[in-house]
């Protein structure tokens, strides 16, 4: 019993967190928090797992007695309709809470997709847990982990990152109307994604397994469709960050060179390294902090030019603009 506890713990968590640091890795030219990519995490660990569970427990009595003895049509209505409607409701209002307390920090559509990836995590990797739990060997608990955390371990980060495009759709909209379509939309996304995932899925434990075939296709395709807004919207941050510090190259905030560096993520990493390696621990410091408020002052200015003031952008412009200032002198005399 220890084994498999020791197991499941390990299979259930350990394989999220490493799809969590991938995700984070991404976020190349302007780092979210720490601070949020850790709450949103913890948000769908243990909140959304505790309030999903209790949703569905009250949701299931009448499910229940609406189809009596019909074993199979009360796992389809508990798994394809109860379980995605109170699950991505639950794991985006986590989302929608970062989103409308700190939506200066929602800047793209990759940050939607990275807060709704990290709710969708955590919430896998208890989820996964429990499931692996039910497990009557370590034999057991291992090729259970392998569907759950290899083969369909992205789902859930999948599904609430829909919400998060949704959210992220909204942040650039002046109109009420249109940002809470945006909002609803994500959210039907995901709950369509999820229910599509589930479908599969009980179809292949109550009749068929190749319903298992049909919930991998689904979720590989909404995975890859994820990915290509993921590369398009880090284009698009890179696109900000080239013509909005092109200006302060011309105003003299910084350099040609370092405008460059900043429009590139591997020029990025370069100096960085190389400011690393030159045994200057201060000045790799200097660097990483020049380059990251560099992508920061270009997104506030992007938010500006969209969005207007936004009750204080503009200071936080001209405080931005004077520590670029101030760090690039500082870097071009070390």
């Amino acid at each position: 019993m220890a084994a498999v506890l020791s197991l499941s713990c390990l299979l259930g968590i350990v394989p999220m967190t490493v799809y969590t640091l991938f995700l984070w890795l991404f976020d190349r030219y302007e780092k979210e928090p720490l601070a949020l990519l850790l709450a949103a995490f913890a948000w769908g660990f243990l909140p959304s797992a505790i309030l999903a569970v209790i949703a569905q427990v009250i949701l299931d009595v009448p499910a229940t007695a609406l189809f009596g003895n019909n074993a199979f049509a009360q796992a389809l209505v508990r798994t394809s309709l109860i379980a995605p409607l109170t699950e991505e409701a639950i794991k985006g209002f986590g989302v929608l809470m970062i989103f409308l307390a700190f939506r200066r920090e929602f800047d793209s559509v990759f940050d939607g997709i990275l807060y709704g990836g990290l709710v969708g995590f955590g919430f896998a990797a208890i989820e996964n847990v429990l499931y692996l739990l039910s497990a009557a060997s370590v034999g057991g608990v291992i090729a259970l982990a392998f569907l759950r955390a290899f083969i369909f371990g992205l789902n859930h980060a999948f599904f609430t990152s829909l919400t998060g495009i949704g959210l992220a759709l909204a942040r650039y909209q002046k109109n009420r109307g249109v940002q809470l379509l945006l909002i609803a939309a994500g959210y039907l996304a995901a709950v369509a994604a999820h229910s599509l995932h589930n479908l599969g899925a009980t179809v292949a434990s109550e009749t068929n397994a190749i319903g298992l075939l049909f919930s991998w296709l689904a979720d590989s395709a909404g995975i890859l469709f994820v990915f290509v807004v993921i590369v398009l919207a880090l284009w698009r941050e890179g696109k900000w960050i080239s013509d909005h510090l092109e200006e302060e190259v011309r105003a003299g905030t910084l350099t040609e060179r370092q405008w460059q560096t900043a429009r590139s993520v591997l020029r990025r990493l370069g100096a960085s390294w190389g400011a690393l390696f030159s045994g200057d621990l201060g000045r790799w410091r200097r660097t990483r902090r020049f380059y990251q408020e560099c992508a920061e002052l270009a997104f506030k200015l992007h938010q500006i030019k969209r969005m207007g003031d936004e009750g204080g952008n503009g200071q936080i412009v001209v405080r931005l603009r004077a520590e670029v200032g101030e760090l690039s002198r500082a870097l071009q005399g070390a």
